[in-house]
């Protein structure tokens, strides 16, 4: 017998410690109140159930100490502007242009 529950989408929370400066942020402003605060003031994911990978929490974070992906999602991916493996590649800019030129022309 198959069972009819619905697998929930893999969502993945990444939390850098030590760049958080534990503003509470990510805390304060969880639409759906996933996000706490531990006795410290670092957030930490108390009910992930409720988490829907929204972003919010990573946006609002001053120090870039949150990460929200969702993996193997192809309709998200399929709405970014850029694709995630794409986004990981070296810009292609030619560094020799940007350098103010030898003889001081400028």
């Amino acid at each position: 017998m198959k069972s009819t529950q619905v697998e929930p989408p893999k969502e993945k929370l990444s939390i850098y410690r030590t760049w958080c400066k534990r503003c509470g942020n990510c805390v304060a402003f969880c639409p759906r109140g996933a996000l706490a605060a531990d006795q410290w003031g670092h957030p930490y994911l108390k009910h992930p159930e409720r988490c829907t990978s929204c972003g919010l929490c990573a946006m609002l974070c001053p120090d870039f100490a949150l990460s929200v992906t969702m993996e193997g999602d192809a309709e998200a991916d399929a709405m970014l502007p850029v694709k995630r493996s794409d986004a990981a590649q070296p810009a292609k800019v030619s560094f020799e242009r940007l350098a103010p030129s030898a003889g001081g022309e400028g």
